[in-house]
């Protein structure tokens, strides 16, 4: 499984002259507009630089941002400072729609297909083989995320994975995320609390191949119609025929200045098994 995806920052700063009567400050100049979303080139948010991520165990790295003149994603680069070892994926558009995300010294490859202005369909192929997974997405009438079903392939066709059903408040955030396997193991995300409303690119949270950890919550469709993200939700496991059992819970705390996302930390906690529990952060740039 591919390692997750990164975020945002803002300093202001007041300047006077030295003479005996000090001038005016200087008016700070506004913020950039954030860019006009548009699902089918992925474009919201403001535009992040760079994101720093330190794992707490584990060790620090950066993710850097390029952007297209349309303000749509052009390229990210993951570098570890320890060894300034690099990967990079680079976005592809046709007729100004995402096409294909494509990731260095990598044998498969993301590909975005659109329905109605909506993603109808994520394809992460194998380059050589003819194997790959596919995942469906299905929408409400209001536009938000209804279900995502996830297939194997191979030469011998499709095979089910399991299926993601979502609902919804009366604010069109999520509160409860099912994940149902065909022989009916149950996986459930609640949704307990949300951070303050900041602008936000949904690629910023999510992944090119849908193989991020929590990908049900942390998805372009869903993240793209939102405005916040989640500071509190917890995971549990039901086996068919069994009982549901907490398996570990999120907290996180969003440092948001004049619509930016400048901190991240993230608290990840596993109550039957502590010594697993760890700490993430991100630092954003812009």
């Amino acid at each position: 499984m591919k390692t997750g995806t990164p975020l945002l920052l803002f300093a202001a700063i007041l300047i006077f002259s030295c003479s005996k009567k000090s001038d005016p400050p200087k008016p700070e100049a506004p913020p950039p507009t954030p860019p006009v979303a548009n699902i089918a080139k992925v474009v919201k948010g403001h535009l992040l630089k760079a994101c720093d991520i330190s794992l707490q165990p584990g060790g620090n790295f950066r993710i850097s941002y390029q952007w297209n003149a349309d303000s749509s994603l052009k390229k990210y680069s993951a570098v570890n400072p320890a060894t300034q070892a690099e990967t990079a994926v680079d976005f592809h558009y046709s007729n100004g729609e995402l096409s294909r995300i494509t990731t260095e010294n990598s044998l498969s490859e993301g590909v975005y297909s659109f329905k109605d202005g909506k993603v109808d369909r994520v394809s992460s192929r194998h380059l050589i083989n003819p194997t790959g997974r596919n995942y469906y997405f299905t929408y409400n009438t209001d536009g938000t995320l209804a279900r995502i079903r996830y297939f194997r392939y191979n030469e011998a066709g499709e095979q089910l994975q399991l299926e993601v059903t979502y609902a919804w408040d009366a604010a069109k955030r999520p509160t409860v995320i099912i994940n149902t396997q065909p022989n009916g193991h149950v996986r459930t995300i609640r949704i307990q609390a949300w951070s303050e409303p900041f602008s936000f690119s949904p690629w910023i949270f999510s992944e090119s191949e849908m193989d991020l950890e929590n990908f049900e919550l942390f998805n372009v469709p869903m993240l793209f119609h939102l405005d916040r993200m989640p500071s509190r939700f917890t995971e549990h496991t039901k086996p068919a025929g069994g009982t549901e059992t907490l398996v570990r819970r999120w907290e996180l705390d969003h440092t948001i200045q004049q619509d930016k996302l400048t901190f991240r930390k993230a608290l990840v906690i596993y109550p039957a098994d502590p010594q697993l529990n760890r700490t993430i952060e991100h630092t954003f740039h812009y």
